[in-house]
């Protein structure tokens, strides 16, 4: 926090701001630093002679040994004394390859699941006798989520009491505008809430490949701090505005009478105006009733600060300390008085249920259920999960969200595409080309498959419908006269429009023919569900190119469960620059030895999708570069080059496989994009893999081992029900993982 802002708020408040500052970022800090605190091994310096030797010999040193050692790794002489910087270094990558489980190779005898743990720790523990930092917290980033062993997952076996982790959660964004927006209409404050007036949230996510909102990955930093200072401030100007009328106006939705009584009375108010004002704000602001200590600490800043400041500035003050509550930033989920193990307080599980679905605070009906007592048991968390979902007046935008960030088709707007491109393509112009489109098109469709929610996950992996032209018309009325607005005329489809249609192959005679009310059928042999949709074919590609490497990996992590490391940085991932060879011919560097290990998971997943060009459309051909075509005299200039690039076709090679998932009915090869899709489609084991994407996105983090059974009964639950969304989620929200924190949990793999 920069000077300034630590002078105001410790002039603002010495005991109180500074306090719910100090609490919201230290407590984050102490939780942050619990989670990602190393296990204090147990395991005795000769652990390498009970533990480590018997393992290499067993697993390793026949193919790391003293003659021919591969990669030249030798390991026959490696020891538990780790004095030797060049041992360490072995010992790390020996480490490293145990945890991706690249090692043993998968034609190898393979340790089990407890042998391999058993290493790793041990081999923790060497290295931190030796001084070695090891960072375990990389296991709880989203992108390691797959690293936990599905079989063990899935087998039931597991009977450990689970939950989460103790932990300050920070709100997201829209949740935070929300509460900012439901104060600004709560109590009529006429702060416009759209323009550069518009309180907006101190921090937003960065679109990425895994999901953004994980507990364990984002905190409260200065910037955000200073940024929602500057928030609360304008809020509690405009309510110390507002309560100093001497009534309320007509239509107030609420209003704080005790605020009013003490700005009316200025510095003549009485220690018992002043003492009613701290409960009314925090019933009315909060929600909820102060503890003790919050009421003397509150009460007492507000008289504190009467007579030097003023009725008005010392209310105005006390607002911006209530302001910083830190239940305004994060979701708080501890358990109470140093309890182990405990089920969260009814006031923690309403926010939770909330912030979850709606991404606001409780509602009337969460609200009332705490204060009645109808929140503490797994049955009441049950009906008031029912109750949301099955409310369609409520917007539940984090389940669109879901799928928005499970699937990534909101990428699509960020792919480019310059004018060379779209003219080569038959596009034509730049403002021919609105990827937000198809985004549009597929939320709508995925708002529709939820609505009948029957297997939800099938039917958006098959489904040949979309909705079509569904754009929000503000936005379609920047580029030009929208369709929702001329939808009873013949005056035809402006350009954008009309390229949208063509790449879904639907025909319109008029706009009288266009609703956004039911899908439109495309062609059943050229479309399946949204991995052919535009939006996520344009999401995987680039401005000249398809991405199938990116496609393949989607589909490997996001439906088959599979776990591929990062690029090392050592090498070029970048695809020879042949504009005349097809993608397929140019892919020929993955398969050198080094590339293939990890690209034989991925490339023959994504080739089939070069049934579709990079702007979504169906092809029988692939356009090349003509290279005698263009080195043409006729098309020289006179210094030599192109006058432009001719093209050509070259035969579209559709052919891919499902390989090395361990399920002989997955694993196979595959003639075309959509044989791959109904064989992926078809599958338990898809099904499983999705149950875990959406138990990572709701419960905000990596599933354990200890997960098990709750994985077990949500996929259960998804099944019995039809292949129902709301039962997926219901299951999930009313499991152990959800409701329970522990206080020393610890996250494992």
């Amino acid at each position: 926090m920069n000077d300034v802002a630590s002078e105001r708020v410790i002039v603002m408040n010495p005991n109180v701001v500074r306090f719910a500052v100090s609490c919201a970022i230290i407590a984050a800090s102490a939780l942050s630093a619990s989670a990602q605190a190393d296990d204090k091994s147990k395991l005795g310096v000769d652990g390498f002679t009970q533990e480590v030797a018997p393992f290499l010999s067993q697993y390793c040193i026949r193919c790391h040994g003293e003659t021919k050692p591969k990669a030249d790794l030798s390991l026959h002489q490696l020891t538990g004394d780790l004095t030797k910087k060049a041992d360490i270094e072995t010992w790390k990558s020996v480490l490293d390859q145990l945890e991706i489980r690249e090692m043993p190779p998968e034609d190898a005898k393979q340790p089990k699941l407890n042998e391999r743990a058993k290493l790793v720790l041990q081999i923790k523990a060497m290295l931190k006798r030796a001084g070695e930092t090891i960072n375990d917290g990389k296991w709880r980033t989203p992108s390691k989520g797959n690293w936990v062993d599905h079989d063990t997952l899935f087998s039931t076996k597991t009977t450990t009491e689970n939950g989460t982790q103790a932990r300050l959660w920070r709100v997201t964004g829209q949740a935070y505008e929300e509460f900012m927006s439901q104060k600004n209409l709560q109590y009529k404050l006429g702060i416009r809430d759209y323009g550069p007036q518009k309180i907006r949230s101190p921090w937003n996510f960065m679109p990425q490949r895994d999901f953004n909102d994980y507990a364990s990955s984002h905190r409260i930093g200065e910037a955000e701090v200073e940024y929602h200072m500057r928030n609360a401030t304008t809020l509690a100007q405009a309510m110390v505005k507002r309560f100093a009328n001497n009534r309320p106006s007509p239509g107030y939705a609420d209003w704080i009478k005790e605020i009013n009584d003490v700005l009316k009375a200025g510095d003549a108010a009485t220690p018992e105006q002043a003492r009613a004002v701290t409960p009314a704000a925090f019933k009315s602001i909060l929600g909820r009733e102060p503890s003790a200590k919050e009421l003397e600490r509150y009460t007492g800043f507000l008289e504190k600060n009467l007579k030097p400041l003023g009725a008005e500035k010392a209310v105005e003050h006390f607002l911006i300390a209530l302001l910083f509550q830190p239940e305004l930033t994060y979701r708080i989920e501890i358990p109470a008085d140093g309890a182990s193990r405990q089920i969260l307080s009814p006031y923690a599980l309403s926010r939770a249920l909330a912030f979850t679905l709606t991404d606001r605070n409780p509602d009337a009906n969460l609200a009332k259920a705490v204060s009645e007592g109808k929140l503490a048991t797994r049955e009441d968390v049950r009906l008031q999960v029912v109750r949301i979902l099955g409310d369609a007046k409520l917007e539940k935008p984090r389940i669109l969200r879901f799928f928005q960030e499970y699937f990534g088709h909101h990428a699509a707007e960020a792919v480019f595409k310059d004018e060379v491109t779209l003219k080569a393509s038959g596009i034509g112009e730049k403002n021919a080309w609105h990827p937000n489109y198809f985004i549009s098109d597929a939320d709508r469709l995925i708002e529709w498959v939820l609505a009948s929610d029957k297997n939800v996950l099938q039917e958006l992996l098959t489904t040949s419908k979309t909705f079509t032209l569904t754009m929000d018309p503000k936005s379609r009325d920047k580029q030009g006269e929208g369709t929702r607005n001329n939808r009873n005329t013949n005056k035809p489809f402006q350009k954008p429009e009309q390229t949208v249609l063509d790449i879904y192959e639907v025909s319109m005679k008029s706009r009288l023919d266009w609703t956004d009310e039911r899908p439109f059928e495309m062609p059943a042999a050229h479309r399946m569900g949204m991995l052919t949709h535009p939006s996520w074919l344009i999401a995987q590609s680039g401005n000249f190119d398809n991405h199938a490497i990116h496609r393949g990996r989607w589909i490997r992590e996001k439906l088959l469960g599979g776990r591929i490391p990062d690029v090392p940085i050592t090498v070029n991932a970048m695809l020879p620059d042949e504009p005349h060879k097809t993608l397929r011919d140019r892919m020929r560097v993955t398969r050198e030895e080094y590339c293939w290990k990890c690209h034989q998971q991925m490339d023959p997943l994504g080739m089939p999708f070069e049934q579709f060009d990079h702007f979504g459309r169906y092809r029988t051909a692939e356009q090349i570069m003509d290279k005698t075509a263009t080195a043409d005299p006729k098309n020289q200039n006179k210094d030599g080059s192109p006058r432009q690039t001719k093209y050509t076709s070259a035969k579209l090679d559709t052919t891919g496989a499902v390989e090395r998932t361990g399920i002989p009915k997955l694993d196979g090869p595959v003639q075309d994009p959509f044989e791959l899709i109904r064989k992926l489609a078809a599958s338990e084991h898809v099904q499983q893999v999705f149950v875990r994407h959406v138990f990572r996105y709701f419960l905000g983090r990596n599933e354990t081992l200890e997960d098990g059974p709750t994985l077990v009964a949500a996929h259960r639950a998804y099944v019995d029900n039809g292949g129902s969304m709301n039962a997926l989620i219901a299951s999930l929200l009313t499991s152990d993982a959800f409701l329970y924190r522990n206080s020393d949990a610890k996250t494992k793999r």
